[in-house]
């Protein structure tokens, strides 16, 4: 009879390389899970209105849905860093001009433009962590339990969230 070998999450993280973008991927995913409510909370607080505040979140969300795949496709083109630091600079500036139009009054128009731009921005670490899972596991038992990994960061990301607002 064959004996069948037990794979666990530790398995998949003594694979080298893997606790540590694993490790360096889970807390970014907090910011990723806070974006769309920190933004309605913001403008909200700033403008009163839960109205204005859904364009500018719908307008992140939109942003976010359309561009994700297309940043994936370019960091399988060009490679993961060389689109990575950009977008995340790119992303920090779009957040830094919300907050900026938020505090300063500015029009629903600008508002959802920024939205737009932070929306389009927002780097997808959760993919990109799966990605590197599967390119590093490629048909290996350890997958599976990388991939619970994934799912189980990702929770908790959008479980602890708003408890750290508090």
């Amino acid at each position: 009879m064959a004996r069948t070998e037990t794979v666990s999450y530790r398995s998949a993280l003594q694979t080298p390389g893997a606790t540590a973008f694993f490790l360096a991927a889970a807390p970014a995913r907090v910011g990723v899970a806070m974006a769309g409510l920190g933004i309605v909370w913001l403008v909200h607080a700033e403008t009163g209105s839960f109205g204005v505040a859904g364009l500018v979140t719908g307008s992140f969300a939109v942003a976010e849905t359309l561009m994700g795949p297309q940043t994936a496709r370019l960091m399988d083109r060009f490679g993961r860093p060389r689109v990575l630091v950009p977008l995340l600079c790119a992303h920090a500036g779009a957040i830094g001009a919300l907050v900026a139009l938020t505090l300063t009054a500015a029009p629903v128009v600008p508002l959802m433009a920024a939205g737009l731009a932070a929306g389009a921005t927002i780097p997808q670490f959760g993919a990109l962590s799966a990605a590197r899972w599967s390119a590093l596991l490629h048909g290996r038992a350890e997958l599976t339990p990388a991939f619970a990994l994934e799912t189980i960061s990702n929770e908790v990301a959008f479980l602890l969230g708003p408890t750290l607002r508090c």
